[in-house]
């Protein structure tokens, strides 16, 4: 009887713990925007597809994109004068 209650103390105790949330550089380092943010600033032109993850997608200015979320795709935005302007996951 003194075990049960002492598994049961425990089992509270971890239900009570809060779960832990990745920090957002965690999540960019799920696809990679973390290591290519040297990319923000050069020319579409310099980028080597070749390098990029499986799941990727680069977008211009008025390009259709589905809003869903994934965190393994790498989303690489490229502006009007054709300069990637950022590099993130989702």
């Amino acid at each position: 009887m003194k075990n049960i209650a002492i598994a049961a103390s425990v089992l509270l105790l971890a239900a009570c713990q809060s779960p832990t949330t990745p920090t957002s550089s965690q999540a960019d380092d799920e696809c990679g925007a973390q290591s290519r943010q040297h990319l923000v600033g050069t020319p579409e032109s310099d980028l080597d597809r070749s390098t990029l993850p499986e799941f990727n997608r680069v977008l211009h200015p008025n390009t259709p994109a589905t809003m869903d979320y994934r965190p393994d795709r790498l989303n690489v935005l490229v502006d009007d004068n054709g300069k990637i302007e950022r590099v993130s996951c989702g």
